[in-house]
């Protein structure tokens, strides 16, 4: 069975540039090398699942969306599952890590 996976690269491209980050620096993210990524945004390379699912996690996207299966960034955490506090917090989550969620507490607590 083939592990590869066709990758929607638009979607790569833009949600690497909306972070603004540089191929380089989703690689180092990632723990790819910047090569793979330069490829598979040129759509020359299909991604193992292990590496969509480790550039997913960094976009702080589902797999699915990557993959064009869903047009759902959250993926399996779309509509109706989270509250939209909690889709926040888990997006803040995805984003920054704990800083980040300590600092919409902080925000939260203020008001």
């Amino acid at each position: 069975m083939n592990s590869e996976m066709a990758l929607r690269t638009d979607r790569l491209r833009a949600l690497r540039e909306q972070h603004g980050w540089s191929q380089r620096e989703l690689a180092r993210l990632s723990g790819l090398g910047e090569t793979q990524i330069s490829k598979y945004e040129a759509g020359q390379s299909d991604p193992l699942a292990t590496n969509v699912k480790l550039i997913a996690e960094q976009l702080g996207v589902s797999v699915d969306y990557l993959l064009g299966v869903s047009d759902d960034p959250r993926g399996q955490f779309g509509q109706g599952e989270l509250s939209s506090e909690e889709r926040e917090l888990l997006e803040v989550f995805r984003r920054d890590r704990w800083p980040g969620v300590m600092r919409l507490m902080a925000d939260r607590l203020s008001k």
